[in-house]
């Protein structure tokens, strides 16, 4: 088990002691004597003390000092949120205070400190809460992204924990349509209880269908959803990173190879927060260092969110891009048109280069700086809508231009485009429902492969006994989805993430 834990009753600080805020929330658990054990800290009668309702009182400690004034409130168990009697303290929070309040409960011998998530494991243990719902609520507590936050609700109380409780409760009707035709087909009529299995087995394939499809959406990168810049040295990634900060965060020079290890920054993209990402320059090099950055560039493209490509118009020939050929990349700009002379067709460049779902260059033909989706030759105006490069003598954007490291005539143009494409990327990922917390991708993707197998045998098994302990495995998977079975490793690795006072 995780806690070789005992019943003694324990303390934490729930709203944390990292700063000081206006009010900090103290927790205490598993006491069974309201009056004799926590009854002195307030020198008041608590045996009328009312359940749920919140009391103004003055705290002391076990010698009679004055400590503090706070507000209680009392939730009797079983009815709480671990089962236990649970008295939660309100006081000011400043972490000094809330430290000193929390010694005297310890000093008195009838407390001690609560374990990381040690509540919400007596939750658990008292059956308040099943193994999803606390994954739900360690989703929650540790969102890095509005999506696992949302997927937090729905797995606490909400709706993707009811759809395991349903499929849970398809199973055990699908166990009774097969025990019916084992002990009563001959009372319920072959032809009707052949009826009910059919039917009990098109139900769990919708829904399991269902949740096998949120399940195979790609939400590893949605958890944490990360931009990455990545090119060939000098093509004007940190020139584009400082863009979206609007602020000169990462390094912009001609020298090659100036950033040898990848920067980082969190950014808000409408309501979202992303994580942008400038990496070292690609390219074949002998410094160590530098070689080790570039190693770190390719894997934070492997599993980024958005990929962005920027290339060189200049180098393109030049620049082989052997290590990331196969990588489909979200975006792909051009630059230095400054340099450029002649005409270039896209269908061309794309032989030399990694594919991408959209490319893009610089236009100023209307006096400001802005990115253009290109599909036709890049040259001299068509009615296709390309770009003439004299036009974008103007455009200075780092390493995108020749003079100015500053950023462009209008910063915002440029990187709008992008950041609508980004956001509808992730709006229709998220309109998928994806499944993101991994074992229970594991379990639905387990349950789906063997009911397809069960299902596709039914017709030709005319042992019915072999059909129920086949659907008997299927239940114990389910009750596995739900946390019904749990195993110890799993809780652990949850129980940990947890802070002490939850």
């Amino acid at each position: 088990m995780i806690y070789q834990t005992d019943d003694q009753p324990i303390v934490a600080c729930s709203t944390g002691l990292s700063e000081n805020t206006a009010i900090g929330v103290i927790r205490l658990s598993g006491f069974t004597d309201l009056v004799g054990s926590i009854g002195p800290f307030f020198k008041k009668d608590l045996s009328k003390l009312e359940i749920r309702k919140a009391t103004f009182v003055n705290l002391y400690d076990i010698d009679g000092n004055f400590l503090d004034e706070v507000v209680i409130t009392y939730f009797k168990g079983p009815n709480s949120y671990n089962g236990e009697n649970i008295l939660e303290i309100a006081a000011h929070g400043n972490t000094l205070n809330l430290k000193r309040i929390m010694n005297a409960f310890i000093n008195s011998g009838n407390f001690r400190l609560a374990k990381n998530g040690e509540f919400t494991y007596r939750a658990l243990k008292n059956k308040k809460l099943s193994l999803a719902q606390v994954e739900g609520l360690d989703a929650l507590l540790n969102a890095s992204s509005s999506l696992m936050l949302d997927e937090g609700l729905k797995l606490l109380n909400g709706s993707l924990y009811q759809k395991y409780t349903d499929l849970y409760d398809k199973f055990l009707k699908l166990k009774a349509a097969v025990e019916i035709n084992i002990d009563f087909a001959e009372d319920v009529g072959e032809e009707q209880s052949q009826k009910l299995l059919d039917e009990a087995v098109s139900d769990i394939s919708t829904h399991i269908s269902s949740l096998h499809r949120s399940a195979s959406v790609n939400a590893k990168s949605l958890m944490s959803p990360d931009i990455v810049l990545c090119g060939e040295p000098n093509a004007g990634k940190s020139s584009l990173f400082n863009l979206f900060l609007d602020e000169s965060r990462s390094i912009v020079s001609d020298i090659a190879g100036t950033t040898r290890d990848y920067i980082s920054e969190y950014i808000s993209l409408g309501n979202e927060t992303f994580k942008l990402v400038d990496t070292a320059g690609l390219r074949n090099t002998t410094d160590v260092i530098e070689e080790e950055g570039i190693k770190r560039s390719r894997n934070l493209i492997d599993n980024a969110f958005y990929k962005i490509l920027l290339v060189n118009i200049n180098e393109v020939e030049k620049y082989q891009y052997h290590d990331i050929k196969e990588t489909l990349f979200d975006a792909l700009i051009f630059t230095h048109f400054d340099e450029f002379e002649g005409e270039l067709n896209l269908d061309t460049l794309k032989s030399n280069l990694p594919k991408a779902i959209k490319y893009y260059s610089a236009d100023t033909s209307k006096g400001e700086g802005r990115l253009v989706e290109i599909s036709g030759p890049i040259g001299p105006k068509t009615t296709s809508g390309s770009i003439e490069p004299k036009e974008l003598e103007e455009f200075n954007l780092g390493p995108m231009g020749a003079n100015q490291k500053n950023g462009p005539i209008e910063p915002a143009h440029i990187t709008d485009l992008i950041t609508q494409d980004i956001l509808s990327k992730y709006t229709k990922l998220r309109n998928s429902d994806p499944i993101s917390i991994e074992r229970h991708r594991i379990v639905i993707n387990d349950i789906y492969s063997k009911f397809s197998e069960f299902s596709s045998n039914i017709r030709h098994l005319d042992d019915i006994a072999i059909i129920s302990s086949e659907v008997s495995i299927l239940e114990k998977k389910t009750a596995e989805l739900i946390g019904i079975i749990s195993p110890d490793d799993t809780l652990t690795h949850i129980f940990t993430n947890f802070c002490i006072g939850k």
